[in-house]
Order: structure tokens, then sequence, then C-alpha cells
């Protein structure tokens, strides 16, 4: 398996011969004007607490500078924004979403989509296979990043190899990664893991469909070409091949053992597992395996990886519902722009408020190899950069309702109005 340095020299490398990850600024962030933010608390997504009364500065599509107001002159002329009565954090990061359904219009799809996160919060996501929208998540990132179309940053998958792109035998995961790095895709999907069932024992069983030779043939193939490699794997051989093949980040891993759970924590193997998605699916399992479903064995089993300290992604499972997608609320019908319930769900299971922004921040940047670039508020970042009213340290389910979202240095939203002092508010009456 390479190891975490080696990949990173693979993903720079990558990234200077092809410029995959070269986001372009907004046309918007381009002027030269600073923009000063006054932050009443800024989440610092390292230590996991809130910094008191910050000014950040922005210039184009990058941060200048970070530091408390009384040390910070905001220069002549500067655009200030102030949210010094909010909560100031990083973009958020999903790491595992669909843009397209295969049904209808697929970059009108894949649009809505995508715009429906950025003004949640979600700056960057990441599509983990079209569902049969082919490249169009590919062709959505490069009209993002020549500023054409309004929408976050798009680490993009293709077509799912093995399934979407058709593969069989090791020669032909290879071929597929080619096609893949040929047609601009970041990264690779694959799903090693199709039916599950469970024992009267309560053993979840899940069939392998994926062989640990084409899995590594994928990953060689994969990081010659400076991407990564992403697994649908819920557990049996269909995990463990994954992790002895050296994938780079595995999705679910809803029935680990503990084997398979000392042996992420041995590799520093990330895993990021999608809930509400299981949720959704809870009545249909019930139904056929009562008392068993996949959402009561990912609970149990995402607790005992948080204990063994598996690095923990966020990632919602979020997908358009035309094609008759995820619902992660009945009152909208939808999941994209309401998948922060996960972080809330991941609290009543028994993580702190801090852990669970981490893992949508600083945690999901360091797992895509950005972290250079995104996941905290610090000079030299992108200034991807969202507020909330009151303070999702304190009441999580703030998260839920962003109001400001600035991507890049441009504003998108800004929902958030400064509140009436006391004096005031005494004059109004």
């Amino acid at each position: 398996m390479h190891s975490n340095f080696h990949l990173k020299i693979v993903f720079v490398a990558a990234t200077v011969a092809t410029g995959l990850f070269a986001w372009s600024m907004p046309a918007a962030a381009q002027t030269g004007q600073i923009t000063a933010i006054k932050a009443g608390r800024l989440f610092d997504a390292k230590s996991g607490t809130d910094l008191q009364n910050q000014v950040i500065l922005v210039s184009g599509d990058r941060i200048t500078d970070v530091a408390p107001a009384a040390s910070v002159r905001i220069p002549a002329g500067a655009k200030v924004i102030d949210l010094s009565f909010a909560t100031v954090l990083p973009g958020l990061i999903d790491g595992h979403v669909h843009l397209n359904d295969g049904k209808g219009d697929q970059m009108a799809e894949a649009m809505k989509m995508a715009e429906a996160s950025l003004k949640a919060g979600f700056t960057t996501l990441v599509p983990q296979g079209s569902h049969g929208g082919g490249y169009t998540d590919v062709e959505l990132q490069k009209q993002i990043d020549s500023g054409k179309t309004l929408g976050p940053r798009l680490i993009t998958a293709g077509p799912i190899v093995g399934q979407e792109l058709k593969a069989k035998g090791a020669d032909q995961f290879r071929k597929a990664l080619d096609e893949l790095h040929a047609h601009g895709a970041m990264h690779a999907k694959i799903v090693p893991n199709t039916g599950y069932s469970w024992d009267k024992q309560g053993k979840m069983s899940n069939v392998a469909v994926v062989s640990f030779d084409e899995l590594k043939a994928a990953v060689d193939e994969a990081h010659k070409n400076g991407m990564f490699i992403a697994t649908h794997s819920y557990g049996g051989p269909g995990l463990k091949d994954a992790i002895a093949a050296g994938v780079d980040d595995i999705q679910h891993a809803t029935a680990a053992d503990d084997d398979d759970i000392k042996a992420l924590v041995a590799k520093h193997l990330p895993v990021t597992s999608t809930i509400l998605d299981l949720r959704q699916d809870e009545p249909a399992d019930l139904l056929k395996w009562a008392p068993y479903s996949k959402f009561r064995e990912m609970q149990k089993t995402w607790v005992k990886m948080m204990k063994a300290g598996v690095i923990l992604g966020f990632g919602s499972g979020a997908t358009p519902v035309n094609g008759g997608g995820r619902i992660f609320d009945t009152a909208c019908q939808c999941s994209h722009g309401v998948q922060a319930e996960h972080f809330v769900v991941l609290t009543q299971w028994g993580a702190t408020a801090a852990y669970v922004l981490k893992m949508g921040t600083s945690v999901n940047a360091a797992i895509l190899h950005k972290d250079k670039d995104l996941g905290t508020v610090e000079k030299g970042k992108y200034a991807d950069i969202i507020a909330t009213d009151g303070d999702p340290l304190e009441d999580i389910t703030e998260i839920q309702n962003v109001k400001f979202v600035m991507k890049g240095g441009q504003v998108i939203k800004n929902d958030l109005a400064p509140k009436p002092s006391a004096n005031q508010t005494a004059q109004a009456r």
C-alpha cells in the first residue's frame, strides 16, 4: 500500500501534470477587492474550539490573514462583512454525494443538486459515482471552475467502475481507470459489495462481486494516474479485500468486524459512512430482517470505529430524487441541501459537536489530500467560509441552518443581519 506521504507526492505530481485540481477563482473574486470579515466566533477546525473576535482578510479567492480583531488593521477601502454576532466556520465538505440519477436532463439535475448543497454550506462535494449521468460531474466541474456556473468545488468520479463503466478482470479494471483519467475524473468509485443479509444470530453477510486482483489493479492504476480509489464496502470479503488492496477511502464499512477495525486503524485508512440513506432504508430492512437493519448495524459499528480511533469522514449519500433517490427530509422531499442532519444524528450516537464538525471540515480535507487548501480558516487557504446565527458547538442543530456562504471569496448567500443593540431595541419601543 502506498504510504500517506507517498500518496501526497503522487497527488502533487498529478496536479502539475494534469491541472485536475487547479480550481479557477470565480470572476467576482478576481477584482483585487479586499474583504474583511468580522467573526464574533470562529470555529478552529484543528482544535475543535471557538476563537473569539477574529478578523479574516480575503483577497481574490484566498484568505490573506486571520487574527484577533485587536491586532488587525483593516485596509482602507476594504469591503467589511460584519459577522461579529455570528459563528464563522470553514466551508463544509461532503465526502459522498450523487448528482445524477439517469433521469431527464442530467446537467440540469446536477446543477440543481450542487447549488442546493452549496447554499446549505457545503462548498466542496465529492461525487461517488454518476448513477447514470456518465461524466456529467466532470463537465459540471469544468463549468464551475471557469465561472460559467454557480456551484461548489467538485472532486469528480465519473461512472462507477465495474458497474456503469463495465469491467471484468484486472486488465479491464486498469483500462477503466485509464478511461476515467482521460475524461478528467479525479478519483474512482468501485462497489465490491452488493447483496446483504442477516443470520438468526444477527451477523450481517455481504456478497462480494469484485476480486482482490481487480481491486489491486485499480488501485495501482489510479495511483499511477494521480487519482484515488473509494469503495462501497459493507463488510466481509468486499471490505477485507479493499483494505488489503490499498484503497484510499472506504465508504460505509457497515459490518466491519474487530479485525477490520484494527486494520483500518493500523493503515490510517479513513472510513466515510453514510447514515441518513440507511435510515431511509430502515422500514424495508425491518420488514425482511427485523430486528436487524443497515441503520442499526451502522450505528453499532460506527461507535466502535470512533472509539477505536478510525479516521472517520463526513459523507451524506445525498442524491437526486427523480429516479427514486434519497429523501432525508420529507418536508422538502430532498436530500441535497438538508444533509447537515447527519451531524445531528452522529451526536445522538455519542460524538461531540466538535468531533463531527471536524469530520466535515479539517478531517475530510485531509482525507482528500486537500488540507493545504481546504478544511480550516487559515492564511493561504481558499476563502470558503460559512456562518450560522448561533453556535454549533453549543447546539449542533445550528449547522442545519447556515445563513452565510462564501466560496473562493465570492459571497453566495448572506441571510445574516446584525442584531439590534439594547439601546436600539429600547428606542424602537
